[in-house]
């Protein structure tokens, strides 16, 4: 489980970067993101019903998956490939990361519940807005790039709120029973279908013929970030819950950095740093109380495991010390 998590993490963390590389060679975002979307959720569909498991979800559940489709995918990751256009990739995974931030607050009104955001959750609230602003403020330095640059950034945190509003209907609908494959494979597809239409009102004429370092990076985003990524995620919200898998937010972004650094030379600099450090820690405080009902279990079972290894042993070792002293007594008779 372990090995899945980190594979998920590593996954996550390089996909602003793919998105860079296909962006930067010349092709368009909407079209880019679309048909990489529609695809893999036709191709786990597919799947799915090629070894007899493709059984059809409910209209309450397709109504669910579509909206999750819109608003997690196509509105998201339409801003997000879009805004990648003028910014680097990892900036784009630092303010991904903010994303917890909005689930906790929709969440928080959706339950219309007075109590629950203390005044020690505001201040996380509040420090991590003040990392996105810190490592934003490099890339507005730039005059007419700098402009898109803050467009771009709006543009994606805004994208985040309809982001929280599909993670908390995903969240509910998975908690109801969905089979989580499934599930997936027709948010994609809906997703999918609404990035093409985008494509189709803003990028008709534009669509040039693809290179080796677009369909590179097209594959990669596909088969890695959409099949295995997304498909490692759900594996790991049955397996374990809902939440747990959603803490790559905590990861990613932090390799998104080096990764960016290392491939592209995107610059690391104090800002960056100073920045995305704030970010997790505001999401971390504002979030602690999920992290901890994580945490804790996890921590309750390897001392159990650990407490059950060494009674085990100090019962063998009683067991074989009774059995020396038994032989000892038997010779000496």
């Amino acid at each position: 489980m372990i090995g899945a998590y980190a594979l998920m993490c590593a996954i996550f963390g390089t996909t602003f970067l793919a998105i860079k590389v296909g962006l930067e060679a010349g092709v368009q975002p909407f079209f880019f993101a679309g048909t990489r979307f529609f695809l893999a959720g036709l191709l786990v569909y597919g799947f799915f019903r090629l070894i007899g498991r493709g059984e059809g979800l409910t209209r309450q559940q397709l109504a669910d998956a579509a909206f999750v489709g819109v608003t997690m995918t196509g509105f998201l990751f339409g801003a997000l490939y879009w805004g990648e256009q003028h910014i680097t990739s990892g900036l784009a995974a630092l303010l991904s990361a903010t994303a917890p931030l909005k689930v906790s607050l929709v969440e928080r009104f959706q339950r219309k519940s007075k109590d629950g955001f203390t005044p020690l959750k505001l201040a996380g609230l509040c420090l991590g807005l003040t990392g996105v602003a810190i490592a934003v403020y490099p890339s507005l330095q730039g005059g007419s790039s700098g402009t898109m640059a803050l467009l771009s950034v709006t543009i994606i945190l805004l994208a985040q709120a309809t982001y929280a509003f599909g993670a908390v209907r995903s969240k509910r609908a998975l908690s109801a029973g969905v089979n989580p494959y499934l599930f997936n494979a027709a948010q994609m597809v809906a997703g999918g279908l609404l990035l093409l239409l985008l494509s189709s009102l803003f990028e008709t004429g534009q669509i040039q013929p693809w290179n080796a370092e677009i369909l590179g990076a097209w594959a990669y985003l596909t088969v890695f970030g959409s099949i295995v990524g997304h498909g490692t995620y759900y594996w790991l919200v049955r397996a374990t819950n809902p939440l747990f898998p959603s803490t790559w937010t905590y990861i990613s972004p932090l390799i998104a950095q080096f990764v960016g650094f290392w491939w592209a030379g995107e610059s690391l600099t104090a800002y960056t740093f100073l920045g995305l450090a704030s970010v997790l820690s505001g999401v971390l405080i504002v979030n602690w109380n999920i992290l901890k009902s994580l945490v804790l279990p996890a921590t309750s079972a390897i001392s159990t495991a650990s407490a059950t290894t060494i009674s085990a042993a100090s019962t063998a070792s009683v067991a074989s010390a009774a059995s020396t002293s038994s032989e000892a007594s038997t010779h000496q008779r």
